[in-house]
């Protein structure tokens, strides 16, 4: 799967969040870039759930955002819709 990107907003603030989706041994990885010095990354868990591991505090309404986010576009994708992109 390719990059992309999410565009939503959030209690008033726009998030425009490059997902960059990886795989490592067998096991989906998906990195939320929100900008240079923040980023999110989502490890699939084996029943469906995104677990993350911010590497600062985020705001948890804002990685339960991203996760469901992530999902759509995985789960759209895989149906052959292919959207890019979630407002």
């Amino acid at each position: 799967m390719k990059d992309f990107t999410l565009d939503f907003d959030l209690k008033g603030d726009n998030y425009i969040v490059v997902v960059q989706p990886h795989e490592s041994m067998g096991i989906e990885h998906y990195k939320a870039v929100l900008d240079e010095d923040h980023s999110i990354d989502y490890l699939l868990q084996i029943n469906g759930y995104l677990q993350p591991n911010a590497d600062y505090a985020a705001d948890p309404q804002l990685v339960n955002a991203i996760a469901t986010r992530i999902l759509q576009v995985v789960h759209v994708g895989d149906r052959g819709y292919g959207h890019t992109s979630y407002p």
